[in-house]
């Protein structure tokens, strides 16, 4: 049975594909619309469902599950690697459709991961939160800038009871008063839109094991937890702790020449929500875990405190790691428990 291969450049409004026999063969090259009827229409023009590759993007989501009914084998290409195996110094749509083609039918995509449907739809609803709560934090940083014009200041929580009683009392002109309460109803709506997407993660939780054996390492929490399933899919594509933390960019860039080998700034390159929710439970876990305070605090005293907080979330990064790829709770005990985390000497950020 004659194979066919198809590289697909896919935009917002719409796709080029470029399709090729198993010879190398180009059978043809055209534009289409982002429509359903566009898809059917190019899967119709062989007589075998065929091997399909896009690269990964903002919107293929649609695409792939679209291929998927029509039978369509598909590759989903790590736009990032792709470009570093095949760079050109023209570049247009047509050209990319092509060079993932060729790639493709020598077996040479690095591919993506293509999660579940239920796991895309669990990523958005932690990403709607992480939203929310950063239009929330953003909305208090504006009345507390209207307030500290006028030289107002509130020791404490500003919007909490006493802290909203404060507000009410402090004498302001009518167009600032008119200002905040429309800032604080709009935190009042947000307060409520977050809670019931808290009621919403705690439902899809009680189906997802991983969550419950995430809750069991400090400063993690049900939120955090959630997040992370979500964002991870399955762990067990990741063959070691280190491929794990460089998913999200938690290894230091290296540059290597002859017997010498430098070591710089973690890489950012990979999933953002991981290393911020990881970060952000250093921060917490420093605070109930004497454990992980006396490590943050002896890196400190050589690094500074945000390299050995960043040095904190990566090795916790790994015990996420192994507690998923073991299925157990996690387990005090340090480095004897948790192969892979990086010694106390070497931190990153």
């Amino acid at each position: 049975m004659e194979r066919y291969f198809v590289g697909i450049d896919l935009h917002k409004e719409f796709f080029v594909a470029v399709a090729q026999d198993s010879k190398g063969n180009q059978l043809f090259k055209e534009r289409y619309d982002c429509t359903k009827e566009a898809v059917a229409e190019l899967v119709e023009k062989f007589a075998n469902p065929p091997v399909v590759v896009v690269e990964a993007g903002g919107n293929w989501m649609w695409f792939v599950r679209l291929l998927e009914q029509y039978k369509c084998s598909i590759q989903l290409a790590h736009p990032f690697r792709v470009k570093a195996i095949a760079s050109a110094r023209i570049k247009t749509d047509s050209i990319d459709a092509k060079t993932l083609c060729d790639l493709l039918r020598g077996d040479l995509i690095p591919q993506s991961y293509i999660a579940s449907n239920e796991t895309l739809d669990n990523r958005e609803l932690a990403r709607c939160r992480i939203a929310l709560v950063h239009d929330q934090t953003m909305t208090k940083n504006r009345v507390s800038a209207i307030m500290r014009k006028d030289n107002f200041r509130f020791k404490g929580d500003m919007f909490g009871v006493k802290g909203r009683k404060w507000l009410s009392e402090q004498q302001v002109s009518v167009t600032k008063r008119e200002v905040i309460n429309w800032y604080l109803g709009r935190l009042d709506d947000l307060k409520t839109t977050i809670a019931g997407v808290d009621q919403a993660m705690k439902q899809r939780s009680s189906s997802l094991p991983e969550v419950k054996l995430l809750q069991s390492i400090p400063g993690i929490g049900i939120t955090t937890a959630f997040l992370l399933v979500s964002e991870i899919g399955t762990v067990k594509r990741f063959p070691n702790a280190k491929k794990f933390t460089s998913y999200f960019g938690m290894v230091p860039r290296l540059s290597q020449s002859g017997n010498h080998a430098y070591y710089g700034r973690i890489t950012k390159l990979g999933n953002p929500y991981i290393r911020w929710a990881l970060v952000q439970t250093a921060h917490r876990v420093v605070r109930i875990d004497k454990k992980h305070k006396a490590f943050v605090e002896r890196l400190a005293l050589k690094h500074g405190k945000k390299k050995a907080i960043v040095a904190l979330a990566r090795k916790l990064g790994t015990i996420v790691y192994w507690v998923l790829k073991t299925e157990t709770p996690y387990q005090r005990g340090g480095l004897m428990v948790y192969p892979d985390i990086i010694p106390e000497s070497q931190p990153t950020g």
